[in-house]
């Protein structure tokens, strides 16, 4: 009988605890579906050290002896973006959008004062940062995606100036 003691503990712990998940289900399944929804909304849960669902965070702003400082808002050189699903890039759990991204401006004599853009897209990206200098494109880069995020440009004027700009990539809502 004495052998018998370990076993019958270890299954009476499992067998407890197993009730209890059973019992409590739907209250668990509400939790998890809360923790699902804020890190699908962007925000952070810490559970044990690990941050799970933080927003990643953009540069910060460029202080007034830096020659990126922006003395006048709002500025006249933006970032444009465009979205379209393709669903050739899907794969079993994420939808795919192609992206166009591209440097516009109030007027469009402005963009010939541009060198360059440092497009800083989110980091899970291959290649995050991407340099352009093609003034025929608007500056444009062409990539795929599955999600929504943050990103700067960097733009480097021909007087050496430079001027970071900011913009939110979101992703058209398909109708179902």
């Amino acid at each position: 009988m004495k052998e018998w003691v370990p076993l019958l503990q270890t299954l009476v712990w499992r067998i407890a605890l197993g009730l209890l998940v059973y019992w409590n289900r739907d209250a668990l399944k509400k939790v998890i579906a809360a923790l699902a929804k804020r890190i699908d909304e962007g925000a952070p849960i810490k559970a044990g050290g690990v941050e799970i669902g933080a927003a990643p965070s953009l540069p910060p702003v460029p202080k007034e002896d830096d020659p990126r400082h922006i003395d006048e808002l709002p500025h006249d050189v933006y970032i444009v973006h465009v979205a379209r699903r393709d669903r050739r890039l899907d794969t079993a759990d994420k939808e795919y959008y192609r992206l166009l991204i591209f440097l516009d401006a109030d007027t469009p004599e402005r963009l010939d004062d541009v060198a360059a853009v440092t497009y800083r897209l989110h980091p899970s990206f291959r290649d995050p940062v991407r340099q352009v200098s093609d003034r025929q494109s608007s500056f444009e880069i062409r990539t795929a995606g599955w999600g929504e995020f943050n990103m700067t440009a960097e733009v480097s004027f021909k007087g050496g100036k430079r001027l970071v700009v900011e913009r939110y990539i979101n992703l058209p809502a398909i109708a179902a």
